[in-house]
């Protein structure tokens, strides 16, 4: 019975070593892609929905996007993904590839909140922005009752008080952050203590998290700075 046992986990872990091996020859997953590379790659496939061509090459991809060829075909084959120079990419298996690399699951929309109905929350209220996404706002939040009451939203908008039981009752997944800058860092330290996996970041505060919490800050103010250097 021991040798049986013992047979078993040999097996076991023979096969957990195959494992890591066949990940360490294809040689990528989506923690080793850089950050910028993950960027122009949703980008990339953004920009390949709207392409009519059955195959496309790493210079037409450059001229649609106004990266150079050579860093396509660099962050192409960092996800794993090989051709480009002159016999070009199968458009829908190369959308089909960014998307198994990246993990995207267009199948069902993961579901998001807004925090903060002022100017620019506010203008988040309208859905179509978000259609095709893969992504559907479910409820918004603040703290401004009067907010909640008077402005419209094909979903429910709910005070403050209520972020934490609208949350897990939803199952929401992810949150657009457009607070007042003093309140930012104490409500996404709520949201992440309610299980955000991530927050777009619309405040110039810099949001101080675990690593359990993605951050993307896309302030305005932070964003003008970054091309004026």
């Amino acid at each position: 019975m021991q040798v049986l046992c013992k047979n078993k986990d040999l097996l076991l872990e023979f096969q957990l070593f195959q494992k890591i091996q066949i990940i360490i020859i294809k040689g990528y997953s989506v923690m080793s892609i850089s950050e910028p590379t993950k960027r122009r790659l949703v980008a990339l496939l953004k920009l390949l929905d709207d392409v009519k061509l059955q195959r496309i090459t790493s210079v037409e991809i450059s001229r649609i996007s106004g990266w150079k060829d050579s860093l396509v075909r660099f962050d192409l084959k960092s996800a794993g993904i090989s051709g480009g120079v002159s016999n070009g990419y199968d458009v829908e298996k190369l959308k089909h590839s960014i998307i198994e690399v990246l993990g995207i699951e267009k199948t069902e929309e993961k579901k998001c909140c807004i925090v903060g109905l002022g100017r620019i929350g506010a203008a988040m209220l309208d859905t179509s922005i978000f259609l095709g996404s893969g992504f559907q706002i479910v409820a918004g939040f603040d703290a401004n009752v009067n907010r909640t009451e008077i402005l419209r939203s094909t979903f429910p908008l709910y005070p403050l008080s209520r972020l934490e039981s609208v949350i897990s009752a939803e199952k929401i997944e992810y949150a657009i952050l457009c607070v007042l800058e003093k309140d930012a860092q104490n409500v996404a330290l709520r949201l992440e203590k309610c299980g955000i996996k991530g927050i777009v970041n619309y405040t110039s505060t810099v949001l101080n998290l675990g690593e359990s919490v993605k951050i993307e800050n896309v302030s305005p103010v932070s964003a003008l700075l970054n091309v004026s250097i």
